[in-house]
């Protein structure tokens, strides 16, 4: 959806969209200017369904995809010793 900001970690920016969807909803039940913040509380639930998202199943995936990674180069290294053996 959108480029993640590298400053900070997954998991602090999915807590800190978290906090500004509160935040949002929050202004928007005791203010009468809700109808602005509409906007504000779709783009925020937006962010933050991505940014968990991102926590819970990409990043692990990545992790997951490295070390099948290495996995697969360690086999591909030992059929090359086991080739030139013969």
């Amino acid at each position: 959806m959108l480029t993640r900001y590298m400053g900070m970690s997954a998991k602090s920016q999915s807590y800190l969209f978290s906090f500004g969807l509160a935040l949002t909803l929050l202004g928007m039940s005791l203010t009468d200017m809700w109808l602005p913040m509409v906007v504000g509380a779709i783009i925020m639930t937006g962010l933050t369904v991505e940014s968990w998202i991102r926590v819970a199943h990409i990043i692990p995936l990545h992790e997951e995809m490295r070390a099948m990674q290495q996995q697969l180069y360690r086999l591909q290294a030992e059929i090359r010793t086991l080739e030139q053996q013969d």
